[in-house]
């Protein structure tokens, strides 16, 4: 990853981030990672909280939609109207296609079937697509002999996970949702790679970033038409907690870590940034055990922690 992100905000996210000083800016940086570290963390408690109910599909569709429609709002009063060209639109194919209608839809899918702290265990290999990819496409540096090592650990740590979990080797649906789970991370790390090759941002990054959530709102909830997810709905079925939680989906987790995640590229190392991958699902599995009561055998702490190693030797390595 290059020091500038294609969509890396021009300008911070608050506006008192402006203002001049180290200590000030200091803490806003700090404010951004702590945001990037729970926001994401807690998605995976949220998915869970709010599947209980919406279907998966109308779930993530309602998230994106939404959290476009706020971005638009905020977008119009930042840059006023929109100007997006051919490029943006191919930016926009990207992002909401392949990285939010399959990447994160497929992520609630798996938290559907799977407990919220081992998917986002399996979650985690997103790095190791990120290698694979960089090692088959033409044009792209080779991998470091500590990203092949790191690669090899986390690996090892999956299939010790897997291995300690017979419960989830056993069941046809939860076998499923991890194989779903992986290629949502597959398809995350294959549009980043076409983000990067594309050589340039969105020419309005606020209304790239709302148009794409757009797209994949109105491509999730398509399919959940097509599925009978939408049909079978009911609002009435919605409990206080489920709305709370897609409440929080759209707020925190979307309109707000998303841009302090670009906007964290921007001030910082794109290695720094990217520690959210170990980060986020220590997390995930600390709220997944505190709040929903979810196990943590002394097997799957070994595996998560191979796992973790291997991420962490693989985001070094990254390093340019």
């Amino acid at each position: 990853m290059s020091a500038q992100h294609p969509l890396a905000l021009r300008r911070p996210f608050w506006p008192w981030l402006a203002t001049p000083g180290l200590s000030r800016h200091t803490l806003a940086v700090l404010a951004g990672f702590a945001v990037l570290y729970l926001g994401w963390g807690s998605t995976f408690l949220a998915n869970h909280l709010a599947l209980a109910g919406f279907p998966s599909l109308v779930l993530a569709g309602l998230r994106f939609l939404l959290a476009g429609l706020l971005l638009a709002g905020l977008a119009w009063q930042r840059a006023g109207g929109m100007r997006l060209g051919w490029h943006d639109a191919r930016l926009m194919v990207i992002g909401g296609v392949l990285m939010l209608s399959i990447g994160q839809g497929a992520m609630v899918y798996g938290v559907q079937h799977l407990p919220s702290g081992l998917a986002a265990l399996v979650c985690t290999s997103l790095p190791l697509w990120t290698v694979v990819l960089q090692s088959l496409l033409p044009n792209e540096r080779r991998p470091a002999p500590v990203v092949l090592f790191g690669l090899g650990l986390s690996v090892v740590g999956m299939a010790a996970l897997l291995g300690s979990r017979l419960d989830v080797l056993q069941d046809r649906d939860r076998l499923g949702a991890v194989a779903v789970l992986v290629l949502a991370q597959l398809a995350w790390a294959w549009g980043s790679f076409l983000f990067r090759r594309a050589g340039r941002g969105y020419s309005q990054v606020w209304w790239g970033m709302s148009a794409q959530m757009l797209l994949a709102g109105v491509i999730l909830l398509g399919l959940a038409a097509l599925t009978g997810q939408w049909q079978a709905f009911r609002w009435s079925a919605v409990s206080a907690d489920s709305a709370w939680a897609l409440g929080y989906l759209v707020l925190v987790v979307t309109v707000l870590a998303y841009p302090v995640y670009f906007w964290l590229l921007r001030v910082t190392s794109p290695t720094l940034v990217s520690t959210f991958a170990f980060v986020a699902p220590l997390v995930a599995v600390t709220l997944g055990v505190a709040v929903l009561g979810e196990t943590l055998t002394t097997a799957m702490l070994g595996a998560a922690g191979l796992i973790l190693l291997g991420v962490v030797a693989i985001t070094l390595g990254q390093r340019t």
